[in-house]
C-alpha cells in the first residue's frame, strides 16, 4: 500500500475527526475548529491508494509556555485506527514541519491525549510534567519541538 502527502480542505478533515476524535459530536458536520478557515491555517492529509487515512490540522498560534517564536499549534491530529501500522502519522508530521520550515516558524506545539504522548515522544517532541483535562476529552500533556 503507497501512502502519499498533501494539504487538504478542512472539510475534508470532518470524518476523521468525528470518527475517531470526537464521536461524542451529533455528526461530522460539526467537527469543525472555529479557526479552520483562518488565513494561516493548512490542512495535511495522508492517504493509502487515495483513502484519506490520517489528518491533522495547523495554526499560527502562540503559547506562553514557550519563549521561542515563532510558533505553530497542531490541533485534530488523527489516523484511522485500521491504518494505524504503516506510519501515516510519522509521515503527516514530516511533512508538516517541511511546510513549517517554508514559512519560518521556529516551534510546534500541541496539547497530546496521553495515549499519544508516546508517537510525539518518539518523533523528537518534548513534554512538561503536568497533566490537564481537556472536557469531554480527557488527559493531555503539553507537547512541543521545535522545528
Amino acid at each position: 500500500m503507497e501512502l502519499s502527502v498533501r494539504c487538504i480542505s478542512a472539510a475534508e478533515t470532518r470524518q476523521l475527526r468525528h470518527r475517531v476524535l470526537w464521536p461524542h459530536l451529533s455528526s461530522s458536520e460539526v467537527c469543525v475548529i472555529d479557526i479552520d478557515e483562518r488565513e494561516d491555517a493548512f490542512h495535511v492529509g495522508v492517504f493509502a491508494d487515495e483513502r484519506l487515512i490520517s489528518i491533522g490540522s495547523f495554526f499560527a498560534m502562540e503559547s506562553p509556555r514557550l519563549a521561542i517564536q515563532p510558533q505553530y499549534r497542531l490541533r485534530a491530529m488523527a489516523t484511522d485506527p485500521e491504518f494505524r501500522r504503516l506510519h501515516a502519522g510519522d509521515t503527516l508530521i514530516q511533512f508538516a514541519l517541511q511546510e513549517l520550515r517554508l514559512r519560518g516558524v521556529a516551534m510546534l506545539w500541541c496539547d497530546a491525549r496521553l495515549v499519544a504522548v508516546p508517537f510525539y515522544e518518539q518523533l523528537g517532541f518534548k513534554k512538561f510534567d503536568d497533566v490537564y483535562e481537556v472536557p469531554l476529552i480527557g488527559p493531555h500533556h503539553f507537547m512541543w519541538k521545535e522545528v
